[in-house]
């Protein structure tokens, strides 16, 4: 069965699409591995820059930002996101360049023009304690086909977060994934991003960003899309985006919360955090990157 039932301690569930060992989110296009196939030989466009996070570690965020640069103008994108995971390929096909591809999925399942062509990457990590967080709150407010909302406890979905997959299965599965890439061709240019370098200096990480990606780099522009990009400006400006709106059960934008770094300190508590700074110890040592969980 492709569907997955993922049950936390108290018998809520979360549903997934599982194949090829990942559980994808249930609103993937069709059959999975059908999906997949059609995705792995997307057709190139000159200008595609591709960009991946874990789920609920800036994605919106980070795609606007792109978007504003590869286009040149500092102009929100507006509906839905075009993901690879949730768009239909013709959808992909359609757009115009330069294209942003942004997902969720791992390495094995991009794209293999992103490999042949060589095609800039760009991946936004965060902290994994605030990820939890986000997750959670997420996942009780989404309404999308298959997908009804979580009404788990916390203590409930962070026992899951410990010990079981979920939507793309781990944050640390995730990141090692692109980290292994990353090494294993080195031919790719591949660029990592903190979620909470963002926070602390917006501007400078969109500087960053022009440069890597070859772009614009006018310092009046890059001030206007620091600005237009700032999380609350944008939360503010997206609140009222009727197709993102229409997946919450209460009207509201399920994409952007508070985005804050440190969150987790009002929901963890010190036992909790004990636990899982042991995970940490375990799970961190082939994680060549700088996790920052407070600023």
């Amino acid at each position: 069965m492709e569907f997955r039932k993922i049950e936390d301690k108290g018998g809520e569930v979360l549903v997934s699409k599982y194949y090829d060992g990942v559980h994808f989110a249930p609103n993937l296009p069709g059959k999975v591995e059908d999906h997949l196939k059609a995705v792995k030989n997307l057709k190139h466009k000159e200008g595609d820059v591709y960009f991946d996070t874990f789920p609920k570690c800036g994605t919106h965020w980070g795609y606007d930002i792109l978007f504003m640069l590869q286009n040149g103008k500092a102009v929100y994108n507006t509906g839905m996101l075009p993901a690879l995971d949730i768009a239909t390929v013709d959808k992909i096909d359609a757009l115009e360049s330069p294209r942003v591809l942004v997902s969720h999925f791992y390495p094995q399942h991009m794209p293999q023009a992103m490999v042949d062509k060589q095609c800039k990457v760009v991946y936004i990590f965060r902290n994994p304690k605030d990820t939890a967080v986000s997750m959670q709150s997420f996942m009780k407010r989404i309404k999308v086909d298959n997908m009804k909302p979580y009404t788990g406890t916390w203590d409930n979905f962070f026992d899951l977060y410990m010990t079981t997959d979920l939507h793309y299965n781990s944050w640390f599965e995730h990141v090692k994934s692109w980290l292994n890439f990353k090494k294993k061709h080195p031919e790719v240019p591949v660029m990592f991003l903190s979620f909470e370098d963002m926070k602390q200096d917006l501007r400078g990480c969109v500087q960053k960003l022009a440069e890597f990606l070859g772009t614009n780099q006018d310092p009046v522009f890059l001030d206007d899309v620091a600005s237009k990009c700032e999380f609350n400006a944008m939360s503010k400006a997206k609140s009222s985006d009727g197709e993102e709106t229409s997946m919450s059960k209460d009207g509201s934008n399920p994409f952007f919360r508070k985005g804050e770094v440190g969150d987790w300190k009002n929901r963890f508590t010190v036992a909790q955090n004990e636990k899982f700074d042991k995970l940490l110890l375990e799970k961190m040592a082939d994680i060549d990157l700088e996790i920052k969980y407070t600023l």
